[in-house]
């Protein structure tokens, strides 16, 4: 009798096991999702979740995770949310938490060659004072390049491995390098955010703002496959594809010269098509380049 009794409470067991390893991993559970996963009625599942009640905090109606003070230091869920964060989780085929620790176990297989970076530890206090001022909406005061400066932090952006503020100074946009930053100091001076200043930080790539320019491109079918994998250009959206594999694409851009050197790395096989001030602009560029470079010789 007692080995029948062990072995009818064996699946029990093993299930409300599963249950809490994936709840200890930062999982959401419901009766929905405890019916799928384990193939058990919703009278069973109610019941699981009464054995459990008392390690769950409820998130919302019927749906529950495990309690604050027994959840880990990081767990899958943080670690997916961190990834996401970072921006990186977009290079795994999958970046649920359990699939990125996966990545992690074989780490020994894998190599990534991500733009080279300044030590950034040097500048952790910097970055402490900024955030703290961004979120207090407290005005700053520093010198940058050898300049007196006040300005209304905004955001802390990373771009190619250097960390940069995007703060208004004398009612305009700008991006200031944080390692250049001397002198910083916080104000009791409160600003209001601007939505207009919000909408172009969501809306912009990098760290160029400004007004923006549409340009069309002209891309030859050798480098459609490079542009169609992915986005090389700012907010760029293929306008037309031509029978002999080249693309029309369109991007909009803030500053001339960051275009333009995209365009010099890419030339023949990128150009411009329009509008024709830029196109004749571009031109120019290169004439006083090559001639820059001749002179040289």
């Amino acid at each position: 009798m007692k080995e029948s009794h062990d072995r009818k409470h064996d699946p029990l067991i093993e299930r409300l096991c599963e249950i809490f390893a994936a709840l200890y991993q930062g999982k959401i559970i419901d009766k929905a999702w405890l019916c799928e996963k384990f193939g058990i009625t919703e009278r069973t599942a109610y019941r699981d979740l009464a054995r459990l009640g008392h390690i769950l905090d409820q998130v919302s109606p019927g749906r529950y995770k495990l309690s604050v003070h027994l959840l880990p230091a990081l767990h899958n869920g943080h670690l997916a949310e961190f990834a996401d964060f970072t921006g990186v989780a977009h290079l795994f085929p999958r970046n649920d938490g359990q699939s990125l620790r996966n990545s992690m176990q074989h780490r020994g297989n894998i190599t990534f060659h991500a733009p080279t970076s300044r030590e950034n530890r040097q500048i952790e206090d910097l970055l402490n004072q900024l955030n703290h001022a961004i979120t207090g909406h407290c005005e700053v005061e520093y010198h940058y390049r050898d300049k007196p400066r006040c300005a209304q932090p905004y955001r802390l952006i990373n771009q190619y491995g250097l960390w940069y503020l995007a703060a208004v100074e004398n009612g305009r946009l700008k991006a200031f390098e944080v390692a250049r930053i001397e002198n910083l100091k916080s104000t009791t001076r409160h600003f209001a955010p601007h939505a207009e200043v919000l909408e172009e930080l969501e809306n912009s790539v990098g760290i160029r703002f400004g007004s923006r320019v549409e340009a069309l491109l002209r891309v030859s079918a050798h480098a459609a496959e490079y542009v169609t994998r992915r986005a090389l250009f700012p907010a760029q959206r293929i306008v037309e594809q031509h029978d002999d594999g080249s693309l029309t694409l369109a991007t909009a851009i803030t500053d001339p010269h960051t275009l333009f050197r995209w365009l010099r790395y890419w030339l023949p096989d990128i150009g411009i098509l329009s509008p024709a001030s830029l196109r004749e602009q571009f031109e120019q560029d290169l004439h006083l380049r090559y001639a820059h470079g001749v002179a040289q010789r």
